[in-house]
């Protein structure tokens, strides 16, 4: 009689293999349902940190992998304030945001609205402790997006020094402003020389202390003329 061979079941392999299955369903049921644990937010002044949160649509701190981060950047871009958004992701279930804001250049005395440096008005209250400058009177159509241009080329700690913006156009020179600095001086500029106004902080140690008016309309930088007043 011939012997019938018997088939032997690996059972080691098989349990491996289930084992192995069973581990990566753990793993994927873990990654669907764990939540944000931690959100830094980069580089805002503008809006809080709350807000960007909010905006990113995370303050539920939701499951980790229920928005991608491309998501959340373009949730965020929404805001008029924001220019561009970073997203990236990071271990322990944490979101790190990068938020590059648009400049606030001045505050509109006449219309109560805030200018950004996109040319966007905006009518808040929330920055009337910050001090902006203030355009006091009304800028012709053909000057205003011209002046609004050159004032956001201005670097942002000079923009901070000016306390008050009056439009005085002359007869020779439609795009004339007078400036009120919060140290108690006062600058003439016009839309063509706007930019050499970042080189206040070097021009006005010629004022030996002094309160005066500099007259950057008809000069530029150290060419400057200028009257002191006290």
């Amino acid at each position: 009689m011939k012997k019938v061979k018997k088939k032997r079941i690996r059972i080691i392999p098989s349990l491996i293999f289930i084992l192995v299955i069973c581990f990566f369903c753990l793993i994927g049921v873990y990654l669907y349902n764990c939540r944000v644990k931690n959100i830094f937010v980069y580089d805002n002044e503008l809006l809080n940190d709350q807000e960007i949160i909010d905006l990113a649509k995370l303050s539920d701190y939701p499951r980790y992998y229920k928005y991608s981060t491309k998501r959340i950047a373009k949730n965020i871009e929404k805001s008029s304030y924001v220019k561009k958004v970073k997203v990236k992701r990071a271990f322990f279930q944490t979101f790190k945001i990068y938020v590059e804001e648009y400049k606030i250049l001045l505050y509109e005395y006449s219309t109560g609205q805030y200018i950004l440096s996109n040319g966007e008005k905006i009518d808040t209250d929330k920055f009337a402790e910050r001090g902006y400058p203030t355009l006091v009177n009304y800028v012709s159509d053909e000057i205003y997006d011209k002046f609004i241009q050159k004032l956001n080329k201005l670097d942002k700690d000079i923009i901070n020094q000016i306390s008050e913006i009056k439009y005085e156009p002359t007869n020779y020179d439609s795009g004339r402003f007078l400036l009120t600095m919060n140290d108690g001086n006062y600058v003439y500029i016009n839309t063509s020389n706007f930019e050499s106004l970042n080189l206040y902080n070097e021009i006005y140690p010629n004022f030996d202390g002094h309160i005066g008016i500099l007259y950057l309309d008809s000069g530029y930088g150290e060419a400057s003329e200028y009257t002191i007043l006290k």
